[in-house]
């Protein structure tokens, strides 16, 4: 038997002051006094970022359009879908039609959206916004910004799955889309997927 959620607890943290500690390109850091339900005190450190969309692209053909591209603060090229940030003010889609471009020279023909997840919520409250794209069959130039470094990876699904069973990918973002596309398109073509209670 599965245990219920008591979604009627109150879980709300009440902010006490905020002082802002860091004021970066790509983010903010604030530092926050708290105080919890039961008048407990307490400190929170939040990451402020404007959210970014996620798009994991597919050709006519079937294969799906990642990048590659080396992460500083984990010094290692990672596999990913393509992401990048919201502009100020810039709709999701906007940016999802936007980035593709950009970062990988296929244009999106058709745009789905698929959810929002919050990938690190204990100290951040970036929103991902996550999308899946028809793409045209063949890329145009890339327009990378000045400090991007990244090249486009052309994929099989069966490629995909087998590089997650290889832990050869381990983005949390493009785990996130492509397990979630996988089940969309499990229930989309009736296909039941087996759990254990």
């Amino acid at each position: 038997m599965r245990e219920r959620y008591h979604a009627d607890m109150n879980l709300t943290e009440k902010t006490l002051g905020v002082q802002r500690v860091f004021e970066g390109r790509a983010l903010v850091i604030d530092v926050m006094d708290i105080e919890l339900p039961d008048g407990r005190r307490s400190v929170r450190e939040i990451v402020r970022h404007r959210g970014a969309a996620v798009i994991l692209g597919q050709r006519p053909d079937g294969c799906y359009v990642l990048i590659r591209q080396y992460r500083k603060a984990v010094e290692q090229a990672l596999l990913e879908v393509v992401a990048g940030c919201l502009e100020e003010g810039e709709n999701p889609d906007s940016a999802a039609r936007r980035e593709m471009e950009e970062e990988s020279g296929y244009e999106v023909v058709a745009l789905k959206k698929i959810g929002v997840i919050v990938p690190c919520p204990g100290y951040s409250e970036e929103r991902l916004h996550l999308y899946y794209a028809r793409l045209s069959q063949e890329p145009r130039t890339q327009r990378l910004d000045s400090d991007e470094n990244l090249e486009p990876v052309v994929m099989t699904a069966e490629a995909l799955d087998a590089a997650l069973d290889a832990g050869e990918l381990i983005d949390g973002k493009s785990i996130a889309i492509w397990l979630m596309w996988r089940r969309m398109c499990a229930a989309e073509c009736g296909v039941r997927e087996v759990r254990t209670e």
